[in-house]
């Protein structure tokens, strides 16, 4: 999954540079409308101002040459062409993004039965 990819990839980006003991989490949940995916890491968050322009296409908040700010988009992108959602956790202390995936329903089959000659 690309999405997950992307999410982890921005969370180790975001805090190879802190000092002290690094993390990341990943959690899941399961509901009956759909899946979600928590990634958390050990970051201080997002300030609001970065948030609300984050998953908008080319921005970065990293030093130039280092990411061309598509990541996120891409999988906001991704998330909503599967009727779902990324968003970002503002209540939380640390930086935290919510991947909603809904539960793909596929319609019946319809069997043909072979005409009786």
């Amino acid at each position: 999954m690309s999405n997950l990819s992307f999410l982890l990839n921005n969370a180790y980006d975001a805090i190879s540079t802190l000092e002290g003991r690094k993390w990341v989490s990943i959690k899941t949940s399961n509901n009956p409308s759909g899946i979600l995916i928590s990634v958390t890491d050990c970051g201080p968050g997002i300030p609001k101002a970065v948030a609300e322009k984050i998953m908008q296409p080319f921005y970065t908040t990293k030093e130039t040459g280092k990411g061309m700010g598509l990541g996120l988009s891409i999988s906001c992108g991704l998330a909503e062409s599967h009727h779902g959602s990324l968003k970002i956790d503002s209540g939380s202390s640390n930086t935290k993004f919510d991947l909603f995936i809904p539960h793909y329903h596929a319609p019946e089959q319809v069997q043909h039965r072979p005409k009786s000659a």
